[in-house]
């Protein structure tokens, strides 16, 4: 196989499905909502979001208290969302929860809880599998950029500042009816886009970094780590799973279950394929967390 050098620091992935919506607990909510398709979180789902963002910044300590004190590591986030409004309230929420956990653990230090180490973009290639089961009908793209204008103006996730940086994958929504072998190439393809963008810019900004330390910058750290929350639905959570393990899925997949996946490697220096058009990802994973669910409370 011909594996590619990968830049120091490197990605790390979590992936969160959405917390509890609440079509799911109150029959009539549908009778009278003006966007029936697009169920927003209960209170419990809200309180799932933020255990997780809690879990994630303990896993996170975790890796800053096991880097070596002489190399420096400076780590970024960057949070993707479906358009679907369940996702994007799940992605405030888990904000919110890791913001209070390291006020509870006292470790507000820069390169983990400063916001402007966090950003957010809608990522259309994260959408919800538009089969049959779920809808009767294709689903208009104005999601896209109502949701995408209410992060900017900061209706949603106010405290993370909108990536405009990061160009989605599409957009546009997953044409109707979607059959589940094209939904999984559709996650793969947007695992493999989001990844190389982030490498992309970890390359970018060592080439920074090496100037800076031409002019003896010392503050400049020397590695650089890319951490993307991906926040999506079941069916995506599985075909992520897929993509980093090259095996099916978890059978349950609760509510904000977590997995977490670090890239290894590249296969191929072949470019990425094109869009939606394979299942077989363009990197390595190790996944040592999947559709975990002990963080959360009730289960």
């Amino acid at each position: 196989m011909d594996v590619i050098p990968l830049p120091l620091g490197g990605v790390t992935c979590y992936f969160v499905r959405h917390g509890e919506r609440i079509d799911h607990i109150d029959e009539t909510w549908v009778k009278t909502a003006q966007v029936p398709y697009d169920p927003p979180l209960t209170a419990e789902g809200n309180r799932q979001a933020q255990c997780t963002g809690a879990f994630i910044q303990r896993l996170e300590q975790e890796v800053k208290s096991n880097q070596n004190a002489g190399s420096p590591v400076q780590t970024e986030f960057l949070v993707l969302t479906s358009p679907f409004l369940r996702c994007a309230q799940t992605a405030e929420g888990i904000y919110t929860g890791f913001q209070r956990q390291c006020n509870i653990n006292g470790s507000q230090t820069e390169s983990v809880t400063d916001s402007r180490q966090w950003k957010i973009a809608v990522e259309p290639g994260l959408s919800e599998v538009m089969n049959e089961n779920y809808f009767d009908k294709q689903l208009p793209d104005t999601i896209i950029s109502e949701r995408t204008e209410e992060i900017v103006r900061g209706v949603l996730c106010s405290n993370m500042q909108y990536d405009s940086n990061y160009t989605p994958t599409r957009d546009h929504m997953p044409e109707y009816p979607e059959h589940f072998q094209d939904m999984m190439a559709r996650f793969v393809s947007t695992l493999d886009h989001a990844t190389s963008v982030q490498l992309d810019r970890i390359s970018k900004q060592m080439i920074a970094v090496a100037v800076s330390d031409d002019e003896k910058d010392t503050r400049v750290p020397l590695a650089l780590r890319k951490v993307v929350i991906i926040v999506t639905h079941g069916a995506g959570i599985g075909s992520l799973l897929w993509a980093t393990t090259m095996r099916p899925g978890a059978n349950e997949l609760y509510y904000c279950c977590l997995s977490r996946a670090q890239i290894l490697a590249r296969r191929t220096s072949q470019p990425l394929q094109t869009f939606g058009k394979s299942r077989i990802p363009a990197y390595e994973w190790m996944v040592d967390l999947k559709a975990y669910t002990k963080h959360l409370p009730n289960l």
